[in-house]
């Protein structure tokens, strides 16, 4: 504890020697008939109306207390720094392709991508995630939000086709092919990086999952989109889940905004890359400034005992004037 104003506190010497002087002053001496008799000398008496006396000196050093504005400083509050992540999901047939073992029944390139991303977004609880699905267009399917389960509720709509592996039997899911097919991985980047250029506060990163080739990304075709990822301050970090070799262009791309490319060829290489992502780009912590808050709360009870028994004393208890 501390104050604010601790040159009041000189103050306090008021009290002290207003206490000090109703404990050493005799008054004026008076005799009186019973003076030579056997009576007491009421030393317990006088201790307590010298007591009761000195109840304003220490209303006033309380008061001189106050006066001094006490405060004490909390401990440091943390904060994140929000980063906001737009993951940009690859939803084209090809996605509905085996991934992984499947010991456990059919387990796809978009099964592994989800559960990755789900993964990585409790992981990072605290940070902004929206999802774009992509193919030969592109739909922010949920913008960037802090409910981080939105996209779990997400999956069952956005399953990708694959007309080679499930048959008519099956029942049909996700996009129509004939307006969904193909993979234009730039033009999802372009719509990504716009939506997260409106927020305003915050680092900004888009994590792409694809597992095909893009046209247009292509020399030179990657040269403006690099450009506007860096005039937007937007790191890529690029994701190919198979095992050819990520394109060129793509590894420019995500390399010069200041990310990176992988190959993930498993689900459980494609869990290491989230974890390789999360160390690159670790969460930041802000350490304010501790903050000085009002401490009056220990000084109120003895106050308030003070004025009470101060009160209780303008009944009767003082010294006789005669």
């Amino acid at each position: 504890m501390t104050f604010l104003h601790p040159q009041w506190l000189a103050l306090l010497a008021l009290p002290v020697i207003l206490a000090f002087w109703e404990w050493v002053r005799r008054g004026q001496m008076m005799a009186m008939p019973f003076d030579h008799g056997t009576q007491g000398r009421g030393r317990w008496l006088r201790f307590l109306i010298l007591g009761a006396n000195c109840l304003p000196a220490c209303l006033l050093a309380v008061a001189i207390l106050f006066l001094a504005h006490p405060i004490v400083f909390n401990p440091p509050e943390i904060e994140r720094r929000l980063t906001n992540i737009q993951i940009v999901l690859d939803t084209s047939g090809s996605m509905a392709e085996n991934h992984g073992s499947q010991e456990n029944g059919r387990h796809t390139r978009f099964d592994s991508a989800m559960e990755s991303v789900l993964k990585f977004t409790r992981y990072r609880q605290g940070d902004a995630f929206g999802l774009t699905i992509f193919s030969r267009n592109f739909i922010h399917w949920i913008p960037l939000t802090l409910d981080t389960e939105s996209i779990a509720l997400a999956r069952p709509f956005i399953i990708p086709n694959n007309p080679k592996l499930d048959p008519p039997s099956m029942g049909r899911h996700g996009m129509p092919n004939e307006l969904w097919g193909g993979t234009f991985v730039g033009k999802a980047l372009y719509g990504a990086a716009e939506h997260l250029a409106e927020r305003p506060a915050g680092d900004r990163m888009i994590i792409l999952l694809t597992d095909g080739e893009s046209s247009d990304i292509k020399p030179p075709l990657d040269v403006p989109i690099i450009a506007d990822l860096q005039a937007k301050h937007i790191a890529v970090f690029a994701i190919l889940m198979t095992d050819l070799p990520v394109e060129p262009a793509l590894i420019g791309i995500a390399r010069s905004s200041g990310g990176g490319s992988f190959n993930a060829v498993t689900p459980e290489a494609l869990n290491t890359v989230f974890k390789r992502i999360d160390e690159m780009k670790k969460v930041v912590v802000l350490e304010k400034k501790p903050q000085a808050t009002d401490y009056y709360d220990p000084f109120f009870i003895p106050a308030l005992g003070f004025l009470l028994c101060a009160v209780f004393a303008l009944f009767g208890l003082r010294f006789t004037p005669w």
